[in-house]
């Protein structure tokens, strides 16, 4: 190359009019401005020509300006031309980092300064005369002259440092020279304020050391390959801060430097500082990702358009409730995935622009409809989604699933009408058992005068069992009550299910027909085991409303092993219970012991859901086998009991007559005086008193007088004066030993269920035959 030759400049851009402007800017008599329209072209332009330096123009058609470099610097001989990025778009800071990466020693935007461009041009345009400068001189000095020219090289080399030096502080990025072992040789400015080094101490720093060890343990052997294969690598990487040892993120960009044979010299570094942009990313990243979880998780349905009102976004529970996936419904009009009824404030907005929506709680009922035509009771409120300069973006439709809660509040509606009617139930109840009581005690002595075969003896039989089904009459009623467990006494189950279903079926177009097959006790309350078969009777008898028959059997089977249903093994009585009826559907199968449900017009859903309670109680199952069109066969399991039935007559037929003295307390006067009657034709002795204080003071009385009573019977409600709860504490504090019974028309009361607890021996309940209260007393004054 010719010493006087001219040195070439290079300028790439795809405008003609920019490439003659910075032609003339550039117009030196020692230098040669050639251009080029393309990437392909300067491609060209390179491998014919050396070049001091490259003004290159960042947007271009084709290969734009980071390509175009990327190529020139992977051609060895032109790897090392100072490449000026210029550009009038590309001004974002990540272009700016992706240019200093690439190895660019600047980058302009245009508009620029002349004159600072044509100084940075002549820097370059100097250190190649220079360098050509040296070449010539190296060819044209003898070998006598070789200390001078190498002396004069060095100068010039030096002076050339200096100015790159001094170009390298003017960058704000860490700029550095280390040698193949990793060691710095040369850091610009910047490097030596961010460690706080002097140039002597830095000249011993391994990079390693201000790497941060969690990445230098990934990295390192990406900088060891890099290193054996001479090649570049750009890395993110924390470096430690010499003022107070944090670290920061920096993108670091390494590549080698050769010798003249070709090999490895050392390798320039470039780092530029990106902790903060790395921070705001990684939080815009996470709040991204909370927001998007707690979408997700929410229980409420959450939809975001565009202000063209286009579904932008769907939660998990908006996916749920429209029927439609995020990817199904993104892009469409929310009016298509937000279908309402009933909600004219709702509908206008969703079909309106999110631009005009005025926004509002989740106070709007509506009603949803499904993809799958199912429909959601919802409460709706829809909201503007605005910019950090209060602009509209879109709007955000924020729904809630109310069917449940509305269901639960018309079940509580439902609830505390029977609850009232519970309350009327239970009065009418007790006072209906305290005239059964006054009826069936006056029967019981008319019988006592009479000879089982009479004729009236039969219609005094007909009509005591009668006031028997008025007694579970009221037990319907007291169906609508609160009451507690089963008052459980050991019965013959077979015979209270043979009158009970007889009775249930009497008048009605059904025929009945029950098979006892086993004789069976069981502890149970005689009163809900009757209340039990009449629901399944009459459950059957609905079932068929043209007539038909049922069968009712009763059986004693075993089981020997523990069930799905948690039956432990053992004998049980079994009640069976089968119509020819129209049949149950699986469906509702699952359902026909829930309360309120029924699938008749006139049902009130109650029936065989206080079957199945009742049944539990006494810790047994029901369950239902069925086909539509076939009938229904339900079948009970209740747990058998070793118990005997109590005995009525002595060893040679007879009554057995009691001996003793027995305190009646109940504010019927009536009811006190039948009861007198029939204990003192048993051959007690009996006293009166109408509430609990009366009761005490006889009590006491009879103590003082040395005659005592042996049994108390105690009504559980007196109105307006001491019932048997509070009478029965009272009575123990003064004798431990008393032992009473209780007695009370609320046959549903706690207390009756759980009497012991309260301090009585016993419990009856109104109305009651003369035998069974017999048994009872017989019962508590046994030794």
């Amino acid at each position: 190359m010719d010493g006087d030759e001219k040195i070439k400049i290079l300028v790439v851009d795809d405008r003609p009019e920019n490439l003659t402007a910075l032609s003339e800017t550039l117009d030196d008599p020692n230098c040669e401005v050639i251009t080029a329209l393309s990437g392909e072209q300067a491609l060209k332009e390179v491998l014919r020509a050396e070049f001091a330096v490259i003004l290159l123009d960042v947007q271009m058609p084709g290969l734009d300006g980071f390509e175009t470099a990327s190529l020139i610097r992977k051609r060895r001989k032109s790897r090392s031309i100072p490449i000026i990025f210029v550009t009038a778009i590309n001004k974002e800071d990540q272009y700016v980092y992706k240019g200093y990466t690439l190895g660019a020693v600047d980058y302009l935007f245009k508009p620029f300064d002349i004159d600072i461009l044509r100084s940075k041009v002549a820097v370059f345009v100097d250190l190649f005369r220079k360098n050509r400068q040296i070449k010539a001189q190296a060819r044209l000095i003898q070998e006598g002259e070789r200390r001078e020219r190498a002396r004069q090289v060095a100068e010039v080399q030096r002076r050339g440092e200096r100015r790159y030096q001094n170009l390298a502080d003017l960058v704000p990025q860490l700029v550095w020279i280390i040698t193949r072992d990793l060691r710095f040789e040369y850091v610009n400015q910047r490097t030596l304020s961010y460690f706080q080094l002097d140039s002597e101490r830095i000249a011993g720093l391994i990079l390693e050391e201000v790497v941060h060890r969690d990445d230098l343990e990934g990295k390192k052997g990406a900088w060891r390959e890099a290193l054996l294969a001479g090649a570049e690598l750009s890395v993110e990487v924390r470096l430690r801060r010499g003022r107070d040892g944090g670290f920061r993120w920096h993108l670091v960009h390494i590549q080698p430097e050769h010798d003249a044979r070709g090999r490895v010299r050392a390798w320039l570094g470039v780092a530029t500082d990106i902790d903060d942009q790395r921070r705001v990313a990684e939080a815009l990243a996470a709040e991204k990702e909370r927001l998007s979880v707690t979408l997700r998780s929410i229980g409420d349905g959450v939809i975001t358009t565009d202000t063209d009102g286009r579904v932008v976004l769907l939660n998990r529970a908006a996916e749920k409730l429209t029927g439609w996936t995020q990817e199904e419904a993104a892009g469409r009009p929310l009016a298509e995935v937000f279908v309402v009824r009933e909600a004219p404030y709702v509908r206008e907005a969703v079909n309106m622009s999110g631009a005009v929506v005025t926004g509002g709680g989740p106070d709007h009922q509506a009603v949803l409809i499904g993809r799958d035509t199912r429909e959601w009771a919802v409460a709706t409120g829809i909201t503007p989604i605005r910019d950090a300069n209060g602009q509209v973006q879109g709007t955000a439709v924020v729904f809630r699933d109310v069917t449940d809660a509305q269901r639960l509040e018309e079940e509580r509606q439902k609830a505390s009408k029977l609850e009232s009617v519970g309350l009327l139930a239970g009065a009418i109840a007790h006072d209906f058992n305290n005239i059964l009581t006054a009826i069936m005690g006056n029967i019981s002595l008319a019988k006592l005068y009479t000879s089982a075969g009479e004729q009236v003896f039969d219609r005094l039989e007909e009509a005591e069992r009668a006031a028997l089904w008025a007694k579970d009459l009221t037990q319907q009623l007291l169906t609508f009550s609160k009451g507690g467990a089963p008052v459980k006494r050991p019965i013959e189950i077979g015979s209270v299910v043979r009158d009970s279903a007889e009775f249930a079926s009497r008048g009605s177009n059904i025929l009945c027909e029950v098979s006892v097959n086993a004789q069976v006790i069981v502890e149970a309350d005689e009163g809900q085991i009757r209340q039990v078969v009449h629901n399944l009777v009459l459950n059957a008898q609905q079932a068929m409303p043209e007539g038909g028959r049922v069968w009712v059997s009763i059986d004693e089977v075993r089981r020997t092993a523990y069930d799905g249903h948690g039956l432990v093994p053992g004998r049980y009585a079994e009640v069976v219970c089968r119509d020819e009826g129209v049949g149950i559907s699986k469906e509702n199968q699952a359902r026909i012991f829930d309360p309120y449900f029924t699938t008749k017009l006139k049902g009130s859903g109650l029936g065989l859901a206080t079957s199945y309670s009742i049944v539990r109680k006494h810790n047994g199952i029901i369950t239902v086998e069925s086909e539509p069109g076939q009938g229904a066969a339900f079948r009970i399991l209740l747990p058998a009991s070793d118990m005997r039935l109590p005995s009525l007559v002595d060893t040679v037929g007879r009554v057995r007559r009691g001996h003793g003295r027995i305190l009646i307390m109940d504010d019927e006067s009536f009811i006190r005086d039948v009861l007198g009657r029939l204990f003192t034709h048993f051959g007690y002795e009996v006293g009166y008193a109408k509430d609990g204080a009366e009761a005490l003071a006889a009590y006491k009385g009879a103590v003082e007088e040395d005659r005592p009573y042996h049994v108390v019977i105690m009504d559980l409600v007196i109105p307006g004066g001491m019932g048997g709860r509070e009478a029965v504490r009272k009575l123990l504090e003064f004798d431990p030993k008393a032992k009473v019974i209780v007695s009370s028309g609320y046959s549903n009361d706690p207390i009756m269920a759980n009497y012991r607890h309260y301090g009585f021996c016993e419990a009856v309940s109104k109305p009651y035959r003369n035998e069974e209260l017999r048994t009872v007393v017989q019962k508590v004054l046994a030794p």
